[in-house]
């Protein structure tokens, strides 16, 4: 059962990162092609100093009897499959449009700027919508390159993967993004669905989904110069707890060889029976009610599914997800895969713009009570607040620290494998309004991808963010992220990297808040 703090886990990205970079007008095809195993691809240019294939098949459709069942190899193409244009995004409300633009508005950005979210911004959506994208350097090389696949955030339930990714390929690496089934077609578990499964499992298609696109990465990426030996998978928020989850699965072992997990939770997912509960009351809802469930669910328009869907949650069904996260870590399960993990400083003030987590002391006090009631004193000294008028910022610094920093923290903490830790405090935004919201969620992402999206990221996130590009690609190239002319990150032992403006090395004892954390979470996963 997720833990009682991790409220942010059903919330959408709200940033301009969420969305992907705008297609460029008469983008031209080049000379270049390329053979996969389904058939030829055209490419074009892409963004920077790239050629990109985009929307290829790696899948087959998950429609009909497919609708939650794992995905299936794609179909091969007859001729020379154009790959100029994003595939559809896979079905998603569009419900975060209004908290969008507050979200940008308060931070100083231009609304009509930036791309809506959800099908209005995405582009054409479809349950056809198994598709990924490659962004190769256009300048030759004489060995094969780096890979790093990008999953993208959005609670398991919004986003695509698109262009935002790419600008990494000027680094010297191939670069993959795709999509996966989101919401209540990527997560619905069902008793049904489970007696169907020769796994006896149901509820991560999504994940499936993930695990395909990088089996089909395995298959082919050789032909856009990628070296299948030297693949990074990395991603932010539900794409950071994607990582950590196919990380510790069995099904994903060999398909990669380190990770990247930006602003995950614990990644930590509900019980079969738990999610099997919710199911039988979603189809209930849906009048799926009969003898064979399965053939009314299947049939059912996805608008009534995407009408019917509330927050989403990968399970612990003991086939993609064995166990608890959290424990299959302590136990070893990911020490194989060198990781980097972290978090922003201030990850809930974009949160709190539309949901302040506490207004007065008496609020607070039962926010902290969550934690569990012998450990609010002790918080209240950690992250106090005197005044009533304290509390807005007290409960940021304890969700951010409580939601995120946390559990990066303790998942360092208990992997034996090379692990380095980071805490980003550089705001992605100038001026006044990036001194009030500092390091947000998804800051990191704008810094990392310089997505700007009308809001202008300023001097000294530029240097940062560039400094990001070079440890990350660095790692995807060597398996560890330091090179000369940077700080250098030490192996987390009880030191972390602080991404900010300078970059420097902290010790982790001035964030005394985790400690209550871990003794929390110790005592949660010992039970």
């Amino acid at each position: 059962m997720r833990l009682a703090w991790m409220v942010t886990a059903g919330l959408p990205c709200f940033m301009a990162s969420c969305a992907p970079a705008p297609r460029e007008a008469g983008r031209l095809s080049v000379e270049r092609q390329v053979s996969v195993e389904t058939g030829r691809l055209q490419g074009v240019l892409g963004p920077g100093d790239t050629v990109a294939f985009l929307g290829i098949p790696y899948a087959a459709p998950p429609t009909g009897e497919a609708r939650w069942k794992p995905p299936h190899p794609a179909l091969p193409w007859k001729g020379v499959l154009a790959a100029n244009a994003l595939g559809p995004s896979c079905p998603q409300p569009d419900r975060a449009e209004k908290i969008r633009k507050v979200v940008v508005t308060a931070l100083g950005g231009d609304v009509d700027a930036v791309p809506p979210q959800g099908p209005k911004g995405f582009g054409p959506t479809s349950e056809d919508c198994l598709s990924l994208n490659v962004f190769a350097p256009a300048s030759p090389a004489t060995e094969k390159r780096p890979v790093m696949v990008w999953i993208h955030g959005g609670s398991f339930a919004y986003e695509r993967g698109g262009e935002e990714a790419a600008v990494l390929a000027r680094r010297g690496v191939v670069v993959v993004t795709f999509n996966y089934r989101l919401g209540l077609l990527g997560f619905l578990a069902h008793p049904a669905l489970t007696k169907e499964s020769p796994h006896h499992a149901s509820g991560n298609y999504g994940l499936l989904d993930q695990i395909e696109a990088l089996r089909w990465v395995q298959r082919n990426i050789a032909a856009f110069g990628g070296d299948p030996s030297r693949v990074t998978i990395f991603g932010h928020s539900a794409g950071g707890d994607s990582v950590l989850m196919l990380a510790a699965s069995p099904e994903a072992r060999g398909l990669f060889q380190r990770a990247i997990a930006q602003s995950s939770s614990l990644g930590e997912s509900q019980s079969l029976a738990t999610a099997e509960k919710d199911g039988v009351a979603i189809a209930e809802s849906l009048g799926a009610t009969s003898s064979d469930p399965l053939r009314a669910l299947r049939a059912a328009p996805v608008e009534r599914l995407l009408a019917a869907q509330s927050g989403v949650e990968p399970a612990t069904e003991g086939w993609i997800i064995p166990k608890p996260i959290p424990v299959a870590i302590a136990e070893g399960a990911t020490d194989g895969v060198p990781l980097i993990i972290g978090a922003t400083a201030k990850e809930w003030s974009i949160f709190a713009i539309h949901s302040p987590p506490a207004k007065d002391r008496a609020a607070y006090r039962e926010l902290l009570r969550k934690a569990g009631e012998s450990h609010v004193e002790r918080l209240l000294s950690l992250y106090p607040a005197a005044r009533d008028e304290d509390v807005p910022a007290a409960s940021i610094r304890y969700l951010s620290d409580w939601d995120f920093v946390c559990p990066a923290r303790y998942i360092a903490r208990k992997r034996k494998g090379r692990t380095w830790f980071y805490v980003a405090s550089a705001s992605a935004t100038a001026g006044e309004i990036g001194a009030r919201y500092g390091a947000f969620h998804g800051s990191d992402v704008r810094l990392l991808f310089h997505d700007e999206m009308g809001i202008p990221l300023g001097e000294p996130a530029q240097r940062t963010g560039d400094a990001m590009q070079h440890y990350w690609s660095r790692f995807a190239r060597s398996g560890e992220p330091n090179e000369p002319g940077l700080a250098e990150w030490p192996v987390y032992g009880s030191q972390y990297l602080d991404l900010g403006d300078p970059i420097r090395v902290r010790s982790d004892g001035d964030r005394a808040g985790c400690l209550v954390f871990d003794e929390v979470t110790d005592a949660h996963f010992a039970k």
